[in-house]
């Protein structure tokens, strides 16, 4: 895996979401570096045309390698957000993991609901990517993009409203969307194996988020033993990459490296 790795302190990984890769956390590699390790992977594809699959499994276990490789001298800590938070889960329900936290801003893969719940994931996931798989399927992969991205952020222009530097990494990514829209591994994310999870987890989701990332992330905390939820006021599903400040200093506060930390 591609890294970034500069810090000193325990060892805090950072995973990606879709539409983006290692360099995504720059800003807030500025913010931790002077707590922490931080090890920031980009996800196989993400950065460049590589070889091999390409999927949920794949991703999680070229993660799980990553982690049992990083020497266990100090404690590992894990942030992931979006796709990647659903990476981690699918590698934590396959491997015991050596991490001493986690934290998991909204995942989004709908493997742990049932019943009501998937019905309203399912109308959600409906209405976020029915543009974005039209207009792959017409080649406008530069309007997928903006398509998704407004979707995920739940409003429309929010992709032209930000920075040329985070717009231009996700148009970067654009060639990932046919490969994300088609996958063909099947993760082992169910309500069972989420409920037998032992992994200390923090979950979050902000207050304006869509349906879609909200019922995900509260139905694994429920299901989780050892998990506690953060329901974040003002944010939707961007604000890592809206808002590296305050998403770094939210990261401090719940790994307990800045006790003076305010978000």
């Amino acid at each position: 895996m591609k890294l970034i790795q500069q810090g000193t302190g325990d060892y805090l990984v950072l995973v990606h979401g879709a539409l983006a890769d290692r360099f995504m956390w720059l800003p807030h590699i500025k913010q931790l570096e002077s707590d922490f390790e931080v090890v920031s992977v980009s996800l196989r594809h993400f950065e460049g045309q590589d070889t091999g699959g390409f999927g949920l499994n794949t991703h999680a276990e070229d993660l799980t390698q990553l982690l049992q490789e990083l020497p266990q001298h100090k404690p590992i800590n894990l942030v992931a957000w979006s796709y990647g938070a659903d990476v981690v889960l699918n590698a934590l329900v396959n491997t015991p993991l050596p991490i001493a936290k986690i934290f998991l801003y909204e995942p989004g893969y709908p493997g742990c609901l049932q019943g009501e719940t998937l019905e309203s994931w399912q109308a959600d996931a409906n209405s976020m990517f029915g543009p974005v798989f039209e207009h792959v399927a017409n080649g406008h992969l530069e309007r997928a993009v903006e398509a998704l991205i407004d979707a995920s952020a739940n409003k429309i222009g929010y992709f032209q409203s930000q920075s040329n530097t985070v717009k231009d990494l996700q148009l970067a990514k654009a060639h990932t969307l046919t490969h994300q829209l088609n996958q063909q591994e099947n993760a082992a994310i169910t309500p069972t194996t989420i409920s037998e999870m032992n992994a200390p987890i923090v979950l979050g989701f902000g207050l304006n988020t869509r349906e879609l990332f909200r019922v995900v992330t509260v139905k694994t905390a429920q299901l989780a033993p050892n998990t506690e939820i953060k329901e974040i006021p003002g944010a939707n599903h961007m604000l890592p990459q809206e808002n590296p400040r305050m998403f770094s200093e939210y990261i401090k506060t719940i790994f307990s490296h800045s006790a003076n930390a305010t978000v």
